[in-house]
């Protein structure tokens, strides 16, 4: 008789509404505490097509996974920001194929034929749940912490429009960095475009 967990593994990550897997994700969901079986068993739906190998650790049920959800996974805790959030909130027009998030460190992880950059800010600011949106398996910062985030780690960058802006939330936020330039900087984009 087959053992309703082994039967169950694929249907266990469907249901689980998330498209990226990491390693410890699926010894959690399968409940494999041998590590030498859990990757004999990923190895297997490998090869077998049943999952889909994105890079070392992670993976999904095929190649039409989250980039977002990926992002946020490969690099924890992080969240979806910077120029792609600005791009995507119509901020800056600006086209970038690259995916940007804020983290605990600065780094590039290239995936097929995706950047993800990473840039890192203090744990005071980057773990203080203001102005970030949690959408399941995805984090990402609103308008207001991404023109926060931006203008603290780029002082001089310029914003192409500035419409609909929570300004009030956006000193709110700016105060977790406690750099008095960067509060100075959010009153004066606020008088310049409110």
């Amino acid at each position: 008789m087959t053992h309703p967990m082994k039967q169950n593994s694929i249907i266990l990550l469907y249901r689980s509404n998330k498209t990226v897997f990491s390693v410890k994700d699926l010894a959690l969901m399968w409940q494999v505490n041998n590590p030498n079986y859990l990757k004999t068993k990923i190895n297997r739906l490998i090869k077998t097509g049943k999952i889909y190998f994105i890079r070392k650790g992670f993976y999904s049920l095929d190649n039409n996974y989250d980039k977002i959800e990926l992002a946020n996974k490969m690099i924890i805790p992080s969240y979806l920001g910077l120029y792609s959030v600005l791009a995507k909130e119509g901020v800056n027009f600006q086209y970038d194929s690259r995916i940007y998030s804020v983290t605990n460190q600065s780094r590039t992880i290239n995936v097929e034929n995706t950047s993800y950059i990473y840039r890192k800010i203090a744990d005071s600011a980057l773990l203080n749940p203001i102005g970030l949106n949690f959408l399941g398996n995805k984090t990402i910062a609103t308008k207001e912490r991404t023109i926060a985030d931006t203008l603290y780690l780029s002082p001089d960058f310029t914003f192409d429009k500035l419409v609909d802006v929570d300004w009030t939330l956006c000193l709110q936020i700016a105060k977790i960095y406690k750099s008095k330039k960067l509060i100075l900087q959010i009153k004066k984009l606020k008088e310049d475009n409110a």
